[in-house]
């Protein structure tokens, strides 16, 4: 998020509270600031390589990175020796302070290290989707503007053919040996990075500074055209710490192997595996074991060879532990938590959870954006984790009526979430317009409409640009999709708005069944009457699909279905 939060909003006479958990301060434009529960952060003014290995020393021997499908691995020494190695090699190579790398790795050992070798070399990282297109590709290449690329064997061709007409023939092109294909002609090897490196100069100090860009992922496109997000190193670090804050001592627990284990299944492309598993966790000298792609039986496998202590997930996944016949109750029982995010989990997702293994899991659901870097909210009790709790630590929050357009400070009325802090983002690459959209006044308009009960939880309804509009009443397609998924055929489901003559739109399901299960549309639709109002009932009707679409983070791709499915 963005970096204005210091000491911008300081409250005046006004501070009441409205339930339990939420604190209202009047801000000096009048805005009515919803306040964290917890005491402000404090966080390190420094580069995101050093925060991240200020303690290495202190398990060097350690195992840091570990393939969870080939078991190649690095310690704590090793990695740290590597990635500085690495940076050498860069600085080498030409790459200058402030110039783009673009990294474009699955979740190898491998892709830690070149992050923050490239961030050691005084470089900015742009991360991109290994799965996506070879048009895709050139598109990021061409609008971040990288002057190099470190990729790896399996999908170095397609790189290589997207940026043909648009790359330097000197620019680099580096490639990690994955094992799966043989490295391009052409092509610089990750590992002579490190062996020439050990012989450079040390690379010279930063010259970039810590509120500099140090991160330049791309939002998801899901309701737009993506999106480059300037996050600075002090961005990523107060959310780090902001976390921790907000947390205690309570979620990651050191069990007897004396080390945390946690496997890195979240796509450290995507803000959310990278800066809630992959940089905190190395910070904190955890074990990540690599899983490239998720399938159930690489992380099945996984499971079964790793003492397991912790679970960072997106909801796709966690109804995977529930519903899937590979997973055995052994496989969790040294899980000390799961954390879900990036899309809507329910209750009775959990609950499922819970009454299959018999476990007392203690499940909690955390809300973020990339432009956030990403938590803002988490649910850190695990007796609410349909909620997104609270603004975490050192995180300010409003809720802004959507007509009106005026705060909201009353349970159970609904509005945009707006936030700030420390980690809000400094803008949209090359992209005033979208940042002047976005950013006002210090605060980052989420786009999701929310409202806290009674008790002070939050609950995110849905996306602005995705409610529906039944006769003026708005539609939640999340609400709903938790109640399909109670339905005993149901895996998944998801729903939109389609035209209609006179509602101007009425809800619409797509529904993917569990295995081996069959029902009808009408049985389906009369499930859902008597659950809702008349005017959320399934009036668009159902169809039933093989598999939902989704994104990399878990996120139903709405926008996919109504441009397959409505005319």
């Amino acid at each position: 998020m963005t970096n204005l939060f210091r000491r911008i909003f300081v409250s005046t006479s006004r501070c009441f509270s409205t339930a339990n958990k939420i604190k209202i301060v009047e801000g000096t434009n009048g805005e009515q600031i919803i306040c964290s529960p917890c005491e402000d952060a404090s966080y390190p003014e420094v580069t995101l390589p050093e925060y991240v290995w200020r303690n290495v020393n202190n398990y060097s021997n350690r195992v840091a990175l570990e393939c969870g499908v080939t078991g190649r691995k690095y310690t704590y020494g090793e990695a740290r020796d590597n990635s500085n190695y690495i940076a050498r090699s860069l600085v080498k190579l030409g790459i200058k302070s402030g110039e783009i790398v673009a990294i474009i790795l699955p979740n190898l050992p491998e892709t830690p290290i070149a992050f923050l070798a490239c961030l050691e070399a005084d470089a900015i990282v742009t991360t991109v989707n290994p799965n996506y297109t070879v048009s895709e590709i050139a598109k990021q290449i061409s609008t971040s503007g990288a002057k190099a690329i470190i990729t790896c064997t399996e999908i170095a061709a397609n790189v290589a053919t997207a940026v043909t007409s648009i790359w330097p023939p000197d620019a680099p092109f580096i490639v990690v040996d994955d094992g799966t294909q043989t490295i391009p002609s052409g092509a610089i090897k990750f590992n002579d990075l490190i062996i020439k490196g050990k012989s450079l100069p040390q690379v010279p100090p930063p010259s970039r500074l810590p509120n500099d860009v140090a991160v330049l992922p791309y939002s998801s496109g899901t309701t737009g055209l993506p999106k480059g997000v300037m996050l600075s190193h002090l961005n990523l670090v107060a959310n780090m710490e902001m976390y921790d804050k907000t947390v205690g001592d309570g979620f990651f627990l050191i069990r007897d192997s004396g080390q945390e284990i946690v496997p890195s299944v979240l796509p450290m492309f995507h803000i959310f595996g990278m800066n809630c598993v992959m940089f905190p966790r190395i910070a904190e000298g955890s074990k990540l074991v690599t899983i490239p792609k998720f399938t159930p039986e690489s992380f099945v496998s996984v499971l079964e060879s790793h003492k397991v202590t912790a679970l960072v997930l997106v909801p796709p996944i966690f109804l995977f532990l529930s519903s899937s016949q590979l997973v055995k109750k052994h496989h969790l029982e040294n899980v000390n938590f799961i954390l879900s995010g990036a899309a809507p989990l329910s209750n009775t997702d959990v609950a499922r959870l819970v009454d299959r293994f018999q476990m007392p899991f203690k499940c909690s659901q955390g809300y973020g954006l990339t432009e956030s870097s990403p938590v803002a909210f988490l649910e850190k009790s695990g007796e609410n984790p349909a909620s997104i709790g609270n603004p975490i630590s050192s995180c300010r929050a409003r809720l802004v009526d959507l007509e009106t357009k005026k705060d909201i400070t009353e349970s159970g009325k609904s509005g945009e979430l707006w936030i700030a802090g420390p980690h809000i983002m400094k803008g949209y690459y090359k992209n005033e317009k979208a940042t002047q959209e976005t950013m006002e006044n210090g605060w980052l308009k989420t786009g999701d409409v929310a409202y806290y009960d009674e008790n002070g939880d939050f609950y995110i309804c849905d996306r602005i640009k995705e409610l529906i509009k039944v006769k003026g009443f708005q539609v939640a397609p999340a609400e709903l999709e938790a109640l399909l998924r109670t339905h005993p055929a149901v895996q998944e489901a998801a729903v939109i708005g389609v035209p209609d003559a006179r509602s101007g739109e009425v809800p619409k399901a797509f529904v993917q069944l569990k295995k081996g299960q069959k029902t009808t549309q009408e049985e389906i639709e009369n499930y859902m009457k008597g659950k809702v109002s008349d005017f959320k009932e399934l009036k668009g009707g159902v169809t039933f699909l093989d598999e939902i679409p989704k994104n990399t983070t878990g996120k139903i791709l709405r926008i996919k279905l109504k441009q397959e499915h409505v005319k």
